[in-house]
């Protein structure tokens, strides 16, 4: 095919209507682009005839906008030959990342003659672009410096200048390409002195080996972490890590502040840290100061993608469980859908808000390639979740980015109504907790013969067995998966639902003729193997001895003591003596050393919850106890309060996550309404007793239930 001048704005138009199947409305183009709309009209008549040589048409309908349509291998050529294309000269924009990637890049000040040569404009021009990088430095707490004679300079400190380079790079790629275009970059030879892409010169913000050297390092750890890393914070680690190696080999120092930094020692994503830290030096033969350890410990504590039901006894995230209950209701009150029972959702919540609270506090970025559609597609709810983070943290400032996350969590709730039948899908995306969950809400909503929908991340695709599944569809490209699946928008248009139905009804044609002459089997709650038969029996087994501890174990007292320590060295003791620890002193000190981490009080209440899960613990045990008189304690969320009521909750260190299943969900019992938080208030053994006994019931039944019971 013969070479064809494409210009700057040309290649944008392309590459925009190449990255999904969506339309964009020449005004959107003209917003992306920061022209107007009369230079869209004009250039897009060179797109056509850029389309045409690859057998390609741009559809256009009238109020709906502009869409590329053709074979997905003349799209995937298309795409090879933008990616390849000798580039002769900028827009705007692409010169704003470039003179970003180099201001950040250099200890020394630039000359605007300098920068005006490299990019092939003139001096005017860069000083244009300086005054629009300007802004976005400030939005990144960092300053330009900019001085006749002397040049131009980002000042800042060295964590601001790397948040600064991985926002760079969060904005410009989505999780599942990074890596390969990475790898491509690598193996692509120079050419000359020609200009460089701008994503080239993104991807020269690290250094290449380096990121594929620490990816190995991260990829191995990975592996040992008692939870997952959601992907896109698995890459934002990487590339922070390989950052923090070159910028360290460069002679540049990062700060933690001392007394932050003792905090993070006493979690054991420290103890990862520094296993990473070790592995570092040692494979580039470099000396990694604490300081580092800390950020690397801080970016472990916010990428965690926890296992289900380990999230309510995990250190200090009893905190993050109040304030989603909080969130829930606020919500549920101006909605009225009755969001407070889906413990899908809560869970879901939980699971993003401990680590994004993390986040926000040590303003660490966070990019959601799918803000500005979830603000359109959901813009009462975005503003409704606004107000309510506004109420329940107030003074901090919640960025959009992670607000959009929670819309894609209360979406999924509120359009979660649907029927099951007959058809099992696997839904990808880049971390498998947001996106995937809100296309699974909306298959269902368009295909009621959906049985189960299996979220999963682009990590865990390796693990699973495609033939499990009538069909994988993916909010992102698979490159290394061969298998066949249906890429689609998470919000799923109506050509893509189409495409999913008829790609069903064929499957289920050629299923309808392999079952022919087979006998059909009755729907009933029957195992299909005995490996099932025996998972089954072994969850029921740890549930019931769970439960039945609990039930035993349990008692509410008037305690003889009014200090918080010799009640606890007196219950500690009892449940010694009833087997139920091993000793007393070591599990009290346990509960103790806890409560210096942070607070145990539950806010606006009069009771205190002390857990812990201890080598020192031999059964799942929670009781009650009442001081004479109510003390002052520290709350969780940093307020103090009176408190009568020490709620004990213990859990040995092993437990399976059956156990810490229930162990959880009486948890979040205790706060699930202002009723529970009364009854747990409440003297009445027997009252209490018998309701934590009838909701573990429940919960058991629900979660032991088959895929498919009514």
């Amino acid at each position: 095919m013969n070479q064809v001048f494409i210009s700057a704005r040309e290649r944008r138009i392309l590459q925009l209507l190449l990255e999904g199947n969506d339309s964009y409305t020449v005004k959107g183009i003209a917003q992306e682009l920061e022209v107007s709309e009369r230079t869209v009209h004009r250039d897009l008549v060179g797109v056509e005839d850029i389309l045409t040589q690859y057998d390609l048409t741009l559809k256009k309908k009238a109020g709906v906008g502009v869409q590329i349509d053709g074979e997905e291998t003349s799209r995937a050529e298309l795409k090879s030959y933008l990616v390849d294309l000798t580039i002769t000269e900028y827009t705007q924009q692409e010169r704003e990342t470039l003179i970003l990637c180099k201001l950040l890049e250099s200890a020394d000040p630039i000359k605007l003659v300098v920068l005006a040569n490299d990019l092939r404009v003139t001096v005017a021009t860069i000083s244009h672009d300086l005054d629009r990088a300007e802004e976005w430095l400030e939005s990144m707490q960092l300053s330009l410096i900019r001085r006749r004679g002397y040049g131009v300079q980002v000042e800042g400190s060295e964590a601001l200048k790397r948040h600064a380079m991985s926002s760079l790079l969060a904005l410009e790629f989505n999780d599942s390409d990074f890596f390969t275009l990475l790898k491509r970059s690598i193996e692509k030879k120079t050419q000359g002195n020609v200009l460089e892409s701008a994503s080239e010169r993104l991807l020269g913000l690290v250094d290449r080996d380096k990121l594929l050297k620490v990816e190995t390092i991260i990829d191995d750890i990975n592996k040992d972490l008692p939870y997952m890393i959601a992907d896109s914070a698995y890459i934002g680690l990487i590339v922070h890590l390989t950052l923090a190696v070159e910028r360290i080999q460069k002679g540049e120092k990062i700060e933690i502040d001392e007394e932050y930094l003792r905090t993070l020692k006493n979690t054991k994503e420290f103890d990862f840290a520094r296993i990473i830290a070790t592995k570092l030096e040692k494979s580039f033969s470099v000396l990694i100061p604490e300081a580092e350890i800390g950020y690397i410990t801080m970016h472990l504590r916010g990428a965690k993608l926890r296992n289900t039901g380990d999230y309510y006894l995990e250190e200090t995230n009893y905190p993050v469980l109040l304030k989603t209950k909080e969130l829930i209701r606020y919500v549920d009150q101006h909605l009225n859908a009755d969001l407070e029972t889906n413990e899908s959702l809560l869970e879901g919540l939980v699971t993003h808000l401990g680590p994004a609270t993390h986040r926000v506090r040590q303003n660490m970025n966070i990019h959601n390639p799918l803000l500005t559609k979830i603000k359109a597609d959901y813009a009462d709810l975005f503003q409704l979740l606004e107000e309510a983070l506004k109420e329940i943290y107030p003074g901090v400032s919640i960025p959009e980015e992670e607000v959009g996350f929670l819309v894609l969590h209360f979406g999924s709730a509120l359009e979660g109504r649907y029927q099951h039948h007959e058809v099992n899908i696997l839904a990808i995306c880049s971390s498998g907790i947001g996106t995937s969950k809100m296309l699974a809400t909306r298959l269902k909503q368009e295909l009621p013969e959906i049985q189960t929908i299996k979220s999963a991340s682009l990590f865990e695709l390796q693990d699973e067995d495609p033939d499990g599944y009538d069909l994988i569809v993916s909010t992102i490209p698979l490159p290394e998966y061969e298998g066949e699946y249906i890429k689609v928008n998470p919000f799923l248009t109506e050509e893509e639902t189409t495409r999913i139905r008829s790609t069903l009804q064929k499957k289920s044609m050629m299923k309808k003729r392999s079952a022919v002459d087979k006998p059909k089997r009755e729907k009933q709650s029957l195992f299909h193997s005995n490996d099932e038969a025996n998972i089954w029996f072994r969850r029921a087994g740890i549930y019931s001895t769970t439960v039945s501890s609990v039930i035993d174990l349990f008692r509410v007292k008037q305690s003889e003591h009014n200090e918080v320590e010799t009640l606890l060295d007196a219950e500690c003791q009892r449940l010694e003596t009833l087997h139920a620890i091993n000793d007393s002193s070591e599990v009290k000190e346990a509960l103790l050393k806890r409560e210096t981490i942070s607070g145990v009080g539950i806010p606006e209440t009069s009771l205190a919850l002390f857990h812990t899960k201890a080598p020192g613990v031999k059964k799942p045990v929670f009781t009650i106890s009442r001081l004479m008189e109510p003390i002052q304690r520290k709350a969780m969320d940093g307020s103090l309060i009176d408190m009568d009521t020490v709620l004990l909750q213990l859990a040995p260190e092993d437990s399976p996550i059956e156990s810490i299943e229930i162990m959880s969900y009486i948890s979040s019992l205790i706060i699930e309404s202002d009723e529970s938080i009364a009854l747990f208030s409440e003297s009445n053994q027997e009252s209490i007793g018998l309701y934590l006994a009838n909701k573990m019931k429940s919960y058991v039944e629900k979660q032991l239930k088959f895929k498919g019971d009514d």
